[in-house]
C-alpha cells in the first residue's frame, strides 16, 4: 500500500515538474516573441510604407498599412543615379572581398609558419595596432591620401586593404592555421611542394570557414559604411558608393522633395542584401568566430 501511494505521489509531482516547465517554456516563448515584435516593427513599418503613394505618405494620422499599394516610389528611387551608386559600391565590394581575406592570410602565413627573430613582437604591434580608435588616425590618413591626389576617388576605399586586410583578420587566420597539423605541410614539402603551393592549394582550402567568415563580414562593412566615403569622396557625386549617395539623394543636400515612402523604398533595398548574406552564412559566421577562438 504503502510503495502505491509513494508511486502515485511520484507521478503527481512529475506532473507538477512537466506543468511548470511547461508554463515556464510558454512565458520564455511569449517575452521573446513581444521582443521580435518590438524590434521587427520599424522593419515592418519601413516596407508597408515604401508601398504606398506620395501623397498617402504624408498624410495625418501616420499610416501603417497602405490603402492602396504601389510601387511608384520604387520606379522613383532606381534611377541611373542609384545604378552608379550600386556600380561603385559593387566594384569596392569585390576588390576588397578578394583583397582583404587573400592579404590578412598571407600576413597570418607568415606569422603562423615562417619563423624568424622578432616574430612574436612584431605580432605583438600588430595586434597593438587593434586598440588604435579609428577617429585618431583618420587626420594623417586624409593627408596622405590628399598627398597622393586619392580624395575624391575610390582608392582609399580599396588600395589599402591590399597591405594586410586588418589586424583583427590577421590574428583570426594565423590562429587557425596554427591549428592545422604541420604533418600534412611536411608531407607535401617531401613531395617536392614549393612554399607558395603549400599556401595555396593545403593552408588556404583548409581556412576556408575563417576566410568565409572575413569575406561576409567584409561585405557588410563596406556596404554599410558611411564615414569613409564621406571623408574621402566629398565633393564627388559620381563616384559616391550607397551608402553616403543615397543619404544626400534622398535626406541631405541633393534631394528637393524628400517623400517618405521614397526614403522608406530606399531603406528597403539597402537592407535585402546585408540580410540575404546573414541568413545564409550564418551558420559560417559562427562556426568562423568559434574555430578562430579554439584553433592554436
Amino acid at each position: 500500500m504503502k510503495n502505491v501511494c509513494a508511486y502515485e505521489a511520484g507521478g503527481k509531482n512529475g506532473k507538477n515538474r512537466k506543468n511548470r516547465a511547461a508554463v515556464r517554456a510558454g512565458i520564455s516563448y511569449f517575452f521573446m516573441a513581444a521582443m521580435l515584435v518590438f524590434f521587427m516593427f520599424p522593419f515592418f513599418f519601413m516596407f508597408f510604407k515604401s508601398f504606398m503613394t506620395n501623397e498617402e505618405s504624408y498624410s495625418l494620422p501616420v499610416r501603417f498599412f497602405p490603402s492602396a499599394w504601389s510601387i511608384v516610389s520604387y520606379k522613383t528611387v532606381m534611377d541611373v543615379t542609384l545604378l552608379n551608386y550600386f556600380k561603385n559600391t559593387f566594384f569596392v565590394i569585390v576588390f576588397n572581398v578578394i583583397a582583404v581575406p587573400l592579404s590578412a592570410s598571407l600576413c597570418a602565413y607568415g606569422f603562423a609558419r615562417v619563423k624568424f627573430q622578432g616574430s612574436e613582437v612584431l605580432f605583438g604591434v600588430v595586434l597593438a595596432t587593434i586598440m588604435l580608435p579609428a577617429i585618431v588616425i583618420q587626420i594623417p590618413l586624409y593627408v596622405i591620401f590628399n598627398s597622393l591626389n586619392w580624395i575624391g576617388t575610390l582608392y582609399p576605399l580599396t588600395i589599402p586593404n591590399i597591405f594586410g586586410g586588418g589586424a583583427v583578420n590577421i590574428f583570426l587566420v594565423r590562429q587557425f592555421m596554427r591549428g592545422v597539423p604541420k604533418e600534412i605541410e611536411n608531407s607535401a614539402k617531401i613531395d617536392g611542394a614549393s612554399t607558395w603551393r603549400i599556401f595555396w592549394n593545403i593552408l588556404l582550402p583548409l581556412c576556408m570557414p575563417i576566410l568565409t567568415y572575413i569575406i561576409v563580414n567584409t561585405f557588410l562593412g563596406i556596404w554599410n559604411d558611411f564615414m569613409g566615403p564621406l571623408i574621402y569622396l566629398a565633393g564627388k557625386p559620381e563616384n559616391y558608393t550607397l551608402a553616403i549617395g543615397i543619404y544626400y539623394k534622398f535626406m541631405g543636400g541633393l534631394s528637393k522633395q524628400n517623400f517618405p515612402n521614397q526614403q522608406m523604398a530606399i531603406g528597403v533595398l539597402m537592407v535585402i542584401p546585408p540580410s540575404v548574406i546573414f541568413f545564409v552564412f550564418q551558420r559560417q559566421l559562427i562556426e568562423g568566430v568559434t574555430f578562430g577562438g579554439l584553433k592554436g
